[in-house]
């Protein structure tokens, strides 16, 4: 640090003309020197001290270019990342701008550097402020939009630095795999496009050399093993003609006669033998494939999912075309683009009475962990890496590196308030609302489901309250609804996305008040999810509340603890109600779950490197 400041206090010397040049020249040394030597030694002190005085010319551009002065903890950062690191920060201090240092680095290497974001606006966003900096010494910077043409995907993977989703850069990447067929070797790759026609398409990306990865613990961690597939369409009429009529079977049983459902803590779903009766005598209106046993209760099955298991506005929404979207449960997006396998999908769509798409046929498929396992350097940063420092040492080989805030925090934590049903915590919660705004503070209520964001919206319409409702339905207005959530008295109700990566500005004699008052509707499966929604508030050394509300019946305390703990439930409820017990049985409940979810992580993990290693004849 003490050499990076030297460089910035030998840089404000220079003219603002000088410094494109000079930082030029100097990574031009630097990339002479080649890679950082592994050994302590002259070589390496060379090396290091020639990286800080680029680093410290980019900081001077930095401020002159973008009106960005970077202050230690952002410097502080943007070496971590280059080392290989990921950061945490606490929220509002200045990813974005570390992240860009970082990346300004890594583009004087003259190799790929591909800038991870949480969605597109993001990226587009971030691109757009970083370039006219990038653009000083002369590197070219991009943002990827979706649906982009091949010609201006091969134009944008030129670019020295590219900002782009993980879906984005996993999507391209899988379709140059399946145009390679399979060659690795750099040699077969040289002769492949010496043979190639040059009228056909080409591979559009440069390799993967660099990835920064913003809000890396849910990139890295929570959509890690979710694979993303290349498909083909796929007419299926047979599977299309089965899910109706295996719906038109369950509309003529009766739930607790012929079937039992149970969505709690896992779903289970159990036809009696009277159910199984009906269903074999109705097998007839199923394509013959299908009109076995065990085959015909499958399909029937997947109608009682759709009817029973899968919440419209929780898992699902229908959009204004008529089409099935899945939500990500865990930030309350929309994935586009996605759906369910082995017919769930198309049962959710006849029970929805929408048209029926075909499934798709596979293609090609990997995981975003496999993926991002296949760059030379993952480095990245996030204000929530709390908890999984050990399973991202394990699973990507990164070391996380925490940082001291810049200024020390003021965020109030108060105890979570515990109630015996969910419809008193849903009445202390509007309570709370209106008091925040009699008060003139802005106040932000997080939930889990969509369903829940549209319930408070309608309590509030009911009690004349104006507020704005931010959710996978109104994802298009995410960063104006964000941006106006500081102001005296705004309400804002929202999933747990919240408009990650745009701060909320509350000005400063508000936050003297008070700052912005954060309340968790319900607790959430990790705590990291639940701080970063608390995080939107006392920023940067700003006052700030937040407070957890919890009905005893929530979803993570039952799925975490199963059915004993709702038979024990009577006599526990005395000791529960109190906060501290209270409080110590979610942060449990969250231990749990997530200990579950890295296991699952850990297995299909091993799984997908098995079947790697199965169908690995040859590279």
């Amino acid at each position: 640090m003490q050499a990076v400041e030297a460089s910035l206090q030998r840089a404000r010397q220079l003219p603002v003309q000088a410094l494109g040049p000079a930082i030029r020249q100097c990574a031009a040394k630097l990339r002479f020197m080649g890679d950082c030597p592994p050994m302590p030694g002259p070589e390496q002190q060379a090396w290091l001290g020639q990286r800080s005085e680029l680093l410290g010319l980019w900081c001077q551009a930095a401020q002159q270019v973008l009106g960005m002065r970077p202050h230690p903890t952002q410097v502080r950062a943007a070496l971590e990342m280059h080392n290989g690191h990921l950061v945490q920060l606490a929220p509002g201090e200045g990813k974005t701008l570390a992240i860009g240092l970082a990346a300004a680095l890594y583009a004087s290497s003259e190799r790929p550097c591909h800038v991870v974001t949480a969605n597109d606006y993001l990226a587009e966003r971030d691109a757009a402020l970083m370039q006219p900096l990038l653009a000083l010494a002369g590197h070219s910077v991009v943002a990827i939009a979706p649906e982009s043409p091949p010609e201006a995907l091969a134009a944008a993977y030129r670019c020295d630095v590219v900002y782009a989703t993980g879906k984005q850069l996993l999507a391209d990447y899988l379709r140059d795999s399946l145009l390679l067929d399979g060659v690795k070797d750099p040699a077969q790759r040289r002769l492949w496009e010496m043979q190639r026609d040059p009228r056909l398409p080409r591979p559009v990306g440069r390799g993967l050399w660099v990835a920064i990865v913003d809000e890396a613990d849910s990139v890295l961690i929570d959509e890690a093993t979710t694979p993303l597939i290349i498909s083909s369409a796929d007419d299926n009429p047979m599977l299309i003609e089965a899910v109706l009529a295996g719906k038109q079977i369950f509309e003529s049983l009766e739930q607790g006669v012929d079937y039992v459902v149970q969505t709690e803590p896992v779903p289970d779903i159990r036809f009696t033998e009277a159910g199984k009766q009906r269903i074999n005598g109705m097998a007839f209106l199923l394509p013959p494939f299908w009109r076995f046993p065990d085959r015909s209760q499958g399909m029937v099955s997947l109608a009682v999912m759709a009817r029973h298991v899968y919440q419209r506005d929780r898992h699902y929404l229908v959009d204004e075309e008529g089409k099935v979207v899945i939500v990500d449960e865990k930030t309350g997006r929309v994935m586009a683009g996605r759906s369910w396998s082995h017919g769930i999908h198309q049962a959710i769509e006849a029970m929805e009475g929408v048209e029926l798409s075909s499934p798709p046929k596979t293609v090609a498929r990997m995981t975003f962990q496999t993926f991002f396992n296949r760059y030379h350097r993952l480095c990245g940063a996030s204000g929530t890496l709390q908890g999984i420092h050990g399973e991202l040492l394990r699973t990507y080989g990164t070391w996380v590196m925490p940082l001291a805030p810049r200024v020390p925090s003021r965020l109030t934590l108060a105890a979570p308030r515990m109630f015996s049903d969910a419809r008193s915590r849903f009445e202390a919660v509007l309570d709370a609302v209106l008091t925040c705004q009699r008060q003139g503070l802005p106040v932000l209520v997080g939930t889990r489901k969509i369903a829940d964001t549209e319930a408070l919206s309608a309590a509030l319409v009911a009690r004349g309250v104006v507020h704005r409702v931010l959710n996978a339905k109104h994802h298009a207005e995410e960063a104006l609804i964000v941006a106006a959530a500081g102001v005296a008295g705004a309400v804002t109700v929202s999933t747990n996305m919240a408009g990650r990566g745009t701060d909320i500005m509350v000005p400063p004699d508000l936050s003297e008040q008070g700052g912005l008052q954060v309340l968790l509707f319900e607790p959430h499966e990790a705590a990291r999810i639940e701080w970063q929604l608390c995080g939107r508030s006392g920023r940067q050394g700003a006052r700030g509340h937040a407070r957890a509300f919890v009905a005893l019946k929530d979803e993570l305390l039952v799925h975490a603890f199963g059915r004993l703990y709702v038979h024990l439930l009577p006599f526990l409820r005395p000791l529960l109600l109190q906060p501290r017990l209270g409080l110590l049985a979610v942060r449990l409940a969250q231990a749990i779950t997530q200990d579950k979810a890295a296991s699952q992580r850990k297995q299909l993990a091993e799984r997908e490197r098995s079947v790697a290693n199965q169908l690995s004849f040859s590279d």
